[in-house]
């Protein structure tokens, strides 16, 4: 019987299917209730003309307000298109070609990218760079270059860390002694770079933070936080969401299709031991990874600078409230983050270890694909009435309604399967159970954590709608900015130094000794039909 046959450690095949399919109960109720309920009240407030909370005092208008906004929306999305532009160009261009330098240079070249590309990762703060770019470098003249200067430039060295990690798991080449057919490389490089065009997009889609300051009308997120929470129109901000759901949903099936129709998975390869051999022009390759990293290293310096040269800053007005905003700003988004995450390393070990299924078990991700790249922005609107709102009705205003209401992280629970599927593939028979495949699979779930975390605890939308009277760090640092200027933001707030030096350190860590034996692969050859 191949690897992966049989993840050892399941008395029968019926136990395996019903616990894996039991393990999936829970994300499914989250999916429900964090996703498909408040899309479909989206869907239906969009064909209505009403105030938002004003309960039945509702009036069907029909396709009016898909009518008054169809007119911006290809804007919108033209906007998105050019605010990825340089992020994208880096995530396919210069991270593929510096991970393929590294890899040519072989451990000390890759341990060098890594290491060096982990600190623009770690030193990214949307909230920061945008309130810097803007004091420091905005045109009220010519705001459309400002903002796409401002994206282009604080984004560039964040896609390039996380591309050279993908790119590097791609081209890693499988373990000699390992069992199976000869892995090829360079379909799930292409396979990633697929990936990586459709999650740019839609993360692009749905940018808040930076148009905020500007206000640039045609953003979609923009207009539809206007529409909805200023100008009170929910309809029409609701037909902007369902527009942008829509658009979304696509681009998360598409991602699934390619998931499943190249087999991707991650494996964990054995930490290497002794001198790889001497390859021609790996020492040309080491210099040209050395450049490569500080060529990124100074442009991220240029793109960050803004924020970078006020991290000490506390701001005079902010230290009364400076507790009340870490606490408000950490503690909400790591309960989210524990829930979301959690119920997610559940699910995705349901589905990739035990394969419920056999190997049709990634039909299970199916469901949670349409909102895979969902975030809580299109969603916000019937997320404030559901949640933020009965929260106040119940307890009155308090922290809770600071918890942003994401459940279930489906990127992680996406990310998790096709490891644990990897996992299960590389598993001989009798060999190990599924206590084994938890602990190695455990880096990769604080790692994912981790990267939830500090997004959602630099997210601007879900604590400016929600937070009544009490601030996060980036609340009050927008406060503090459109009420004094940019002396009184506490930068040192967005994005403490005691956090920038613990994620630096664990990242670093993870990098060396996880990373860096992971590879993405595609393809069934060798695989049983239960695999």
């Amino acid at each position: 019987m191949p690897p992966g046959a049989h993840p050892a450690g399941t008395a029968t095949n019926s136990a395996r299917i019903v616990i894996g399919l039991l393990l999936v109960v829970p994300a499914a109720i989250a999916l429900l209730l964090g996703y498909a309920i408040p899309t479909g009240r989206t869907f239906i407030t969009s064909f209505q003309d009403r105030p938002p909370l004003a309960g039945t005092e509702s009036r069907f208008v029909g396709v009016e307000n898909y009518r008054q906004v169809a007119g911006e929306f290809p804007g919108s999305v033209g906007l998105a298109v050019l605010t990825i532009a340089v992020p994208l160009l880096g995530l396919l261009v210069v991270a593929p070609l510096l991970a393929w330098l590294a890899h040519r240079a072989g451990t000390a070249g890759r341990r060098i990218a890594r290491l060096a590309l982990t600190f623009p990762v770690v030193l990214f703060a949307p909230a920061g760079a945008a309130l810097g770019w803007y004091f420091d470098r905005f045109d009220p003249d010519s705001a459309l270059i400002s903002l796409l200067a401002a994206v282009w430039l604080s984004t560039f060295g964040l896609v390039c860390g996380i591309g050279v990690t993908l790119f590097l798991a791609a081209l890693r080449r499988p373990d000699p002694a390992a069992p199976g057919v000869r892995a090829t490389r360079w379909p799930a490089v292409l396979t990633l770079a697929g990936l990586a065009t459709i999650a740019v997009l839609a993360v692009g889609l749905q940018g808040f933070t930076y148009a905020y300051l500007p206000g640039d009308p045609e953003s979609v997120m923009i207009r539809l936080f206007r529409n909805g929470f200023q100008l009170l129109a929910s309809g029409r901000a609701a037909a902007d969401a369902s527009l942008l759901l829509i658009v979304l949903m696509l681009l998360g099936i598409a991602a699934w299709l390619l998931v499943v129709l190249t087999g991707l998975r991650i494996e964990l390869e054995p930490a290497r031991s002794g001198h790889a051999p001497t390859r021609p022009g790996r020492v040309g390759a080491l210099v040209a990874t050395c450049l490569g990293a500080l060529a990124v290293l100074a442009i991220t310096g240029y793109g960050l600078w803004p924020v970078l040269s006020r991290l000490g800053s506390t701001g005079p007005q902010g230290t009364p409230r400076a507790g009340e905003a870490l606490v408000n700003t950490w503690v909400p988004t790591l309960v989210s983050t524990l829930i979301g995450v959690g119920l997610a390393a559940v699910a995705a070990f349901g589905i990739g270890w035990l394969r419920p299924l056999g190997r049709w078990s990634e039909l299970l991700l199916l469901p949670f694909a349409p909102w895979l790249f969902v975030a809580v922005g299109p969603l916000v609107l019937a997320k404030f009435e559901g949640y933020a709102v009965e929260m106040t009705r119940l307890l009155g205003p308090s922290a809770v309604t600071l918890v942003p209401p994401v459940w279930l992280v489906i990127p992680a629970l996406f990310i998790l399967t096709v490891l644990f599927r990897g996992l299960a593939y590389q598993r001989p028979v009798g060999a190990g159970g599924s206590g084994r495949a938890v602990v190695r699979a455990l880096p990769m779930v604080a790692l994912l954590a981790g990267a939830t975390w500090l997004v959602q605890a630099e997210s601007l939308l879900w604590p400016l709608v929600a937070g009544h009277e009490r601030v996060t760090a980036v609340t009050l640092a927008y406060q503090a900015a459109a009420q004094y200027g940019a002396a009184a933001v506490g930068f040192a707030l967005l994005l403490p130094i005691p956090v920038i030096l613990v994620f630096a350190v664990a990242l670093g860590a993870l990098q060396l000794r996880y990373l860096d034996r992971l590879a993405i692969r595609v393809g069934r050859a060798g695989e049983s039909p239960r695999a």
